[in-house]
């Protein structure tokens, strides 16, 4: 009867702690399913839950239990969260320079993610790798999609603005007028407006762009602002260039890179090498993910320290453009020079 009895004893114990297991392993899961996204703040710390959406205006967070934090668009860094195996497949082919993999990994992932935010950002990513890719128009129909499902995008910096000054294919430079004229908001008047500025189109161009850099969204003001810069550099005093230098300083630092090109160019005509020089730098080494315009101010680099007897610096720029860049139009005009500058040393 003892053994009956301590047998049932144990039994009722093993149970117990089968259920306190049990419980152990569901608020787990509760907890996991609850704080599977960490979101870093511009204060400098960070929170856990479920981002259940993120715009350019605000981030809205479900705690455990349901309740909901909203935190102001601006106050954000960066979000993460759990990837699916397409899109961190995407991360590295792009990573490796291979665009073409990444875009088509980005698509697969875009049509089966069920979060609308991460939509969002996949299609971000989509832009980027039409860019790099040098399919411009493409890039401008996804920005399009983007910026329809948020006005206020915190990934505005992939915004696929002209800063090169080489006209549009006609096909973009039609839709350009379109973006211009229409209603689709500020980013996308911005974004017709700076490819019109290397047409007949530029003065209503430049009109639109001044008219920009008074609105109410700050980003886009600072991008017209610096778009505007374009039609002087021609004639821009020394004086001029420090302060468009000190305007990119207060710029977010995603915005910056195409706002550097054009200083540099108003230093390359006033013949300041060095100056050039380390604005396309700074392209070339902070904002890599402009896969084309940090390929270009690698080669205009090179050109400024040969200009300045710098050939072995130059041949490392070269030698990193053919690298690291080797699908861009200014890889084989580095590669050329490379060669040009053996035979010269030798």
């Amino acid at each position: 009867m003892r053994k009956a009895a301590s047998t049932s004893t144990t039994a009722r114990q093993l149970g117990r702690l089968a259920g306190v297991a049990g419980a152990v392993v569901w608020l787990a899961m509760v907890t996991a399913a609850w704080a599977q996204d960490t979101v870093h703040l511009a204060s400098g710390g960070r929170t856990g839950g479920r981002v259940i959406d993120y715009t350019g205006r605000q981030l809205v967070l479900e705690l455990a239990g349901g309740l909901r934090r909203t935190i102001p668009g601006d106050q954000v860094v960066a979000v993460e969260t759990t990837k699916t195996p397409q899109e961190a497949d995407g991360d590295r082919a792009a990573a490796r320079g291979d665009f073409g993999a990444a875009l088509a990994l980005y698509r697969v992932a875009r049509q089966a993610e069920p979060r609308v935010w991460v939509r969002r950002q996949l299609t971000a990513k989509i832009v980027w790798c039409h860019r790099a890719l040098g399919q411009l128009e493409r890039a401008c129909r996804e920005f399009l999609v983007l910026i329809a499902s948020d006005p206020q995008t915190p990934e505005l910096d992939c915004i696929p603005l002209a800063w090169l000054p080489t006209p549009p294919p006609v096909a973009l430079e039609q839709s350009a007028e379109e973006w211009v004229a229409g209603n689709q908001g500020p980013a996308v008047a911005l974004l017709g407006a700076s490819h019109l500025l290397s047409t007949a189109a530029r003065p209503r161009a430049l009109n639109r762009l001044k008219q920009l850099a008074l609105g109410s969204d700050r980003a886009v003001a600072l991008l017209a602002v610096a778009q505007t810069w374009r039609t002087q550099v021609a004639t821009v005093a020394p004086e001029q260039l420090e302060a468009w230098q000190r305007a990119i300083e207060t710029m977010p630092h995603r915005l910056r890179a195409g706002p550097y090109y054009v200083l540099a160019q108003g230093w390359r005509n006033q013949g300041q090498w060095e100056q050039a020089a380390l604005a396309l730098m700074r392209i070339a080494i902070l904002y890599r993910r402009h896969y084309r315009l940090a390929g270009q101010s690698l080669w205009e680099a090179g050109q400024m320290l040969e200009r300045l007897d710098r050939p072995e610096q130059a041949s490392r720029l070269y030698r990193e453009l053919v690298g690291d860049f080797s699908n861009t139009p200014a890889s084989p005009q580095a590669a050329d020079r490379l060669k040009e500058l053996a035979r010269t040393e030798g």
